[in-house]
């Protein structure tokens, strides 16, 4: 059972057609119908069935799928690290984060990284913070900046990135710009504009909440930041947003901000996360490297 067997398992669950497989490997069609049949002989037992010109895995098949996508996964990140290992000179780096960190912090670490390595390629993607952790505990990626808690994640080894702040968020000229001594209880009389419930924004103003013991009065929820921002703007409501996020607008006074009233949750950290089991290579210890010190020399 060797590594292109195992791949051919694997792209017949995603494609399940033989000719997909073969045209993704770059090998002849009966190539690869030889490798299926020669690794069912081998294992003895039927790991493929056709239906309408379609290539299913059975139980076995699919028994087989899940530890031959990790030998997969865990066969080009090795490929990778070691290719890495060579020089600083030239590679890629992929790096995945969740909406704030990735637009509003890791821009400038990003452009800093790319001056002092010019011939490196670099990719950030941001995506939502759920999707981010799966991947990355699935080993689809290696490197991600998250926003997290104490005792989060155990399965990850994480650097301090930047501190959170969450705080209050409204237009110029709301009355809670003149309030000296904004309650929890005045604060929720005003309509809010909401994170969606998965992200940590949303979690935060929830544990808020409780802990003062009052409710939010959920005027909209939007699962764009920068929508928020506008509707904020607006005068449509109030809202909580890091305060990184901010910085240009209350910079140009077109969004003002104050600290959160009350009892305070753990606002958490953003940091930088790779899976335990996964070395870093010298390209990723360099970015953490990077990227951290700002937030430990503080």
């Amino acid at each position: 059972m060797n590594i292109v067997k195992l791949q051919i398992v694997v792209l017949i669950e995603k494609y399940k057609k033989v000719t997909d497989v073969a045209a993704e490997m770059g090998l002849k069609q009966p190539t690869v119908s030889f490798h299926m049949k020669s690794l069912e002989s081998e294992l003895g037992t039927p790991l493929f069935q056709y239906r309408s010109g379609r290539v299913l895995l059975t139980d076995a098949g699919r028994t087989l799928y899940q530890y031959a996508a990790r030998i997969v996964a865990l066969t080009a990140d090795a490929e990778r690290s070691m290719k890495q290992y060579s020089t600083l000179a030239s590679g890629h780096l992929q790096v995945e984060a969740g909406y704030v960190p990735g637009t509003y912090l890791l821009p400038k670490t990003v452009s800093q990284f790319v001056r002092q390595y010019p011939d490196l390629d670099i990719s950030l993607t941001v995506q939502p913070e759920t999707a981010i952790r799966e991947r990355l505990r699935s080993r689809e990626i290696q490197l991600a900046v998250l926003h997290s808690t104490e005792g989060q994640d155990s399965s990850f080894e994480t650097r301090s990135f930047a501190r959170n702040e969450a705080v209050l968020v409204f237009a110029p000229g709301h009355s809670f710009g003149e309030i000296k001594n904004l309650s929890a209880e005045l604060l929720v009389l005003e309509p809010w504009i909401q994170h969606e419930p998965a992200s940590f924004l949303r979690g935060i103003a929830d544990e808020w909440a409780q802990l003062n013991g009052v409710r939010v009065w959920g005027h909209a929820v939007l699962n764009s930041p920068e929508a928020i921002k506008r509707m904020i703007r607006e005068g449509s409501g109030v809202g909580l947003f890091s305060k990184a996020g901010i910085k240009a607008e209350a910079a140009t006074g077109s969004l003002r901000y104050l600290p959160l009233p009350g009892v305070q949750p753990d606002h958490g950290e953003f940091v930088l996360a790779w899976r335990k089991d996964h070395p870093l290579t010298p390209l990723q210890q360099a970015f953490v490297e990077l990227a951290a010190a700002p937030a430990e020399e503080e």
